[in-house]
């Protein structure tokens, strides 16, 4: 994989001397041009073909006819990008980029992927769930973004912007219904607020049943109940001054449905392990996910909720000066999230209440940040972003009557950063990226043995107060060729994920800390606009090097990790996370545009990885052979399509996308599992097929109606394993539901 991205630096300079040159035949005399996507990912309004990144946009227009409704629904066009719900942690989503992905409900650990909602970076992964209805636009930036989004970008950054005022009255609903009784329902309202404002109210409302039936409980169960308000005021104070300010309440009370997958695994000391054996359940799973089964299961007494409630504030100052614009950009998080199962019960099971493992978590989080920009504007040679960023957060979890815990954390970090471009030549660019970042992380917990004696909060285990400090400087140089197909880049950059601690620890050995993971990738990229723009034929190809790299290993408490010559006897579980050593990650990736005609629009992209350990060492010894990195599959794959007919009154869009996703482990501790005898942590390669067919038709009011039928994933029935997880002495996973169809209305004045 390396010496294709070193040949491909060849390639680079090899184009400064000469330029592709396009026959006449291959012009369109009638040229039907790709519809040209703005991003902001380096601050400002580009377009995505002259920007030196790895990004990926998606138009409204594409999201609209592709029926793509969540930011989950992303990972099926975009390359080398997993994305899913996390059934741990409310209203939640686990998010991987290039093999790196954070997949825990821990406020304490950091994410490997940064998301950006109206600006504003989300410290936690919880709470950023999104709809895309009220949608202006997507980017996924892939590779380290640290330079100018910061700390804890080391995989990517997912950039969502929902759409301002219009200042004009307005009124869109939609109602999507589908199986399982599914009802969700979306409202924007907007109003002039005088002659310099705008004000718009946004509305949800979903619902959902289980599509499996739990045979314990004779029922099948309510899954997804979310309502979400939210209220965003625009207004121009002067000619050049503009203020926007955004608040959102949101109250997810979801439910998940888990499966135990855990059979017989042989521990390091060589005895069997497997709880679901006195359940009568070790040998297998604990359910068919089958259409023909009805999708019954007898995985659980009492579903698992993990319900979020929370509000975000954001509010934003624009003034446009001279020859430059200088923004402030100040956001609020609050939330609480209450995790609730109590879980692994079965019929026949000699436990009472029918409950083996219980567990209450109730976790407050909040944010606070600030950050300012000065993003030029002059026109010449030089461009530029300088700017000053801080947040702090604040983390507090309350754990029983399994785990007995609190723990607090108070976090902040400070960077200046600065964004520079320069123009060479007429065809050459130069830039340059620089961000120093100071953090500090004041951390407490108290154990407790028993229940009753965290109530009584004594006595106490367990009592640890601990701190973190930590300073980075990252950079990013990139070297850009125009010419007359598009543009070619080389950038060299650094990334890093904060240390810290683990507030699951139990022991002075998993309290930690644990340092930063770091980051150095190189990345080669091809942009090209052929055929009068009408083909947009994009490549890139980047080599990574991680050190430090951050692992969560959850194990068994019976003694048998060693940290440091201490046996560790955790109570129920152990959880640690490791830096593993050095990782190495290569890979390719590729999109693809082609307006074939002016009806029918194709894409294509895919995603290939070479990813493995250089080097992990645990319990003293190097076990990098047999990991496997976690939520990497070696390729990811689509093709899609959109055709648009004209029919009285109106237009018939028919759109699909095939994606194919290769097989990737959820957890993997080879020191521990002996798989040939274990639990499968595996998640099986798939195939996946989406059809819709929306009808457009223009009111005589004015209007517009959508009516759009849907089917996702149409080609299989049954049920798969979404996300494994790995929880010591037995292990679970999320199901999801395969054959889903469906039915939407919507309206527009």
């Amino acid at each position: 994989m390396r010496n294709i991205v070193f040949t491909m630096i060849f390639t680079l300079i090899s184009f400064s001397g000469f330029s592709f040159q396009l026959s006449a035949q291959e012009e369109s005399a009638n040229s039907i041009a790709v519809e040209e996507i703005l991003v902001t990912a380096r601050k400002r309004s580009e377009s995505i073909q002259d920007v030196p990144v790895a990004v990926s946009a998606l138009s409204v227009q594409q999201v609209e006819r592709g029926n793509i409704q969540r930011v989950q629904d992303l990972e099926k066009l975009v390359p080398n990008v997993e994305i899913s719900d996390m059934a741990f942690a409310g209203g939640a989503m686990s998010a991987g980029i290039r093999g790196l992905t954070f997949d825990d409900l821990e406020k304490t650990f950091e994410t490997t992927v940064g998301v950006v909602i109206d600006g504003v970076f989300a410290a936690s992964n919880s709470g950023v769930d999104l709809d895309l209805f009220d949608l202006e636009s997507v980017e996924i930036l892939r590779g380290p973004q640290g330079t100018l989004f910061g700390r804890n970008t080391i995989g990517g950054v997912i950039q969502i912007n929902r759409t301002r005022p219009t200042r004009e009255f307005g009124f869109k609903v939609k109602l999507d219904l589908e199986e399982d009784n599914t009802t969700d329902t979306k409202m924007i309202f907007n109003a002039p607020l005088g002659d310099n404002g705008g004000l718009k109210l946004s509305l949800r409302k979903l619902e959902s049943d289980s599509f499996m039936f739990n045979v314990t409980r004779d029922e099948r169960e309510k899954a997804r109940d979310l309502e979400s308000a939210s209220v965003a005021l625009d207004f121009d104070l002067t000619e050049n001054v503009n203020v926007q300010f955004i608040f959102d309440n949101y109250n997810d009370n979801s439910q998940h449905n888990l499966l135990a997958i855990t059979k017989f695994y042989t521990n390091k000391i060589g005895a069997n392990q497997g709880v679901f054996d006195l359940l009568g359940q070790g040998a297998g799973t604990s359910g068919d996910l089958s259409a023909a089964n009805d999708y019954k299961t007898v995985y659980s007494a009492e579903p698992f909720y993990s319900g979020i409630q929370g509000n975000n504030m954001t509010f934003k100052v624009e003034w446009e000066l001279d020859n430059h614009t200088l923004k402030y950009i100040g956001g609020n998080n609050d939330f609480e999230e209450l995790m609730d199962i109590c879980s692994w019960g079965s019929p026949g099971a000699v436990v009472t209440p029918n409950c083996v493992y219980p567990v209450v978590r109730d976790q407050n989080y909040e944010q606070t940040s600030h950050e300012l920009q000065l993003i030029s504007d002059t026109g010449g040679s030089l461009s530029y972003t300088l700017g000053l960023f801080y947040i702090e957060t604040e983390a507090n979890m309350d754990s029983g009557p399994v785990g007995n815990f609190r723990s607090q954390q108070e976090a902040e970090a400070q960077a200046v950063f600065a964004d520079f471009s320069y123009d060479i030549s007429e065809d050459w660019t130069l830039g340059l990226g620089l961000r120093y970042t100071e953090e500090e992380k004041d951390f407490a917990i108290q154990n407790y043995a028993s229940f009753a004696d965290k109530i009584a909060r004594d006595p106490v285990s367990l009592s640890l107060a601990r701190d973190f400090k930590d300073d980075n400087l990252q950079h990013k140089i990139v070297i850009q060729r125009n010419t007359d197909f598009g543009m070619v880049y080389l950038s060299h950059s650094t990334g890093f994920r904060s240390g810290g601690f683990n507030a699951r620890g139990s022991t002075p050995e998993s309290v930690g800390p644990f340092n930063s993971e770091e980051v150095e990738t190189i990345e080669l990229g091809i942009r090209s606009e052929l055929l009068d723009n009408r083909l947009v034929l994009n490549l890139t190809a980047f080599t990574n090097d991680y050190t430090d790299k951050q692992e969560v290993i959850v194990t068994a408490a019976d003694g048998s990790i060693v940290v440091d010559g201490v046996p560790q006897y955790c109570g129920t579980t152990c959880t640690f996370v490791r830096n593993a050593g050095e990782v190495s990650i290569d890979g390719i990736e590729f999109e693809g545009t082609y307006r074939a005609t002016e009806a029918l629009t194709l894409r294509s992209a895919i995603g290939i990885l070479d990813s493995g350990y250089d080097n992990f060492e645990y319990d003293g010894q190097d076990v990098a052979a047999d990991a496997q990195l976690n939520f990497a599959p070696d390729y990811t794959a689509s093709i899609s399509f959109d055709y648009v007919a004209n029919v009285q009154n109106g237009e018939l869009i028919f759109a699909g996308t095939l994606s194919a996703k290769d097989k990737f482990y959820g957890r993997f501790d080879p020191a521990v599992y002996n798989y040939e005898l274990g639990a499968n942590m595996a998640v099986d390669k798939a195939e996946k097929l989406d059809l819709s067919l929306t009808y457009n038709r223009d009111l005589s009011n004015g209007g517009t109606m959508t009516l759009t039928i849907f089917g996702n994933d149409i080609l299989e029935d049954g049920g798969y394993i979404v996300r494994p997880f790995d929880a010591g002495a037995f292990a679970f996973a999320t199901p999801q539901k395969r054959q889903h169809f469906g039915v939407s209305l919507g309206l527009e004045f």
